[in-house]
């Protein structure tokens, strides 16, 4: 799988600078900063079982990753949230990782 665009120049699991979240944030629409670390963003969909297909999907590409997210699926709604990762004893930066998940989330 390949990384999204944006995040090509990035090494893994660096932690990223405030700017450099700002910027990638800005290319990734619906995605904003949650409370504590980490970026968040709701879904809706027309049927819950679209909804449910979006969560497997989510669910798989976090796996490949080794992301964690937290998802709440409520009816048509979908409510994602991409917690920032350990990065050398730092307790949960956001790293490119979050980012790419989001970007292939999209």
């Amino acid at each position: 799988m390949d990384k999204p665009q944006m995040c090509q120049d990035l090494p893994e699991r660096a932690e990223l600078k405030p700017e450099r979240v700002q910027q990638f944030l800005l290319q990734l629409p619906g995605w904003r900063l949650a409370e504590g670390r980490g970026i968040q963003r709701r879904r809706q969909f027309g049927t819950y079982s679209k909804a449910q297909d979006f969560v497997s999907l989510v669910g798989k590409l976090a796996t490949v990753l080794r992301q964690p997210v937290t998802i709440a699926l409520t009816g048509k709604r979908v409510d994602l949230i991409l917690p920032g990762h350990p990065v050398k004893g730092n307790a949960g930066g956001l790293t490119d990782v979050v980012f790419n998940l989001a970007g292939l989330i999209g």
